[in-house]
């Protein structure tokens, strides 16, 4: 019993530590604020824990810095 509390109190500490780095996530992500750093400390735990959701995220991020082209000159002669 005495092996088995420790244990338990790690893994305890470790899962609230996981929840709660899952509900900022979904934060940051519904209201689209956060820091690049928290961006980027989340984007490894996506890789670790979910790698398969990794490509996607990084498509939207490159879709969101993406600029719109600019019309030459040339395009405007109506």
């Amino acid at each position: 019993m005495s092996v088995l509390l420790p244990f338990l109190l790690v893994a305890a500490v470790c899962a609230l530590i996981g929840w709660g780095l899952v509900r900022l996530r979904k934060r940051i992500q519904r209201r689209r604020v956060g820091s690049s750093a928290l961006s980027a400390a989340m984007t490894v735990l996506d890789d670790i824990w979910h790698p398969a959701a990794v490509d996607p995220q990084i498509e939207i991020q490159q879709s969101y810095e993406r600029r719109a082209p600019t019309p030459s000159p040339e395009d405007d002669e109506d």
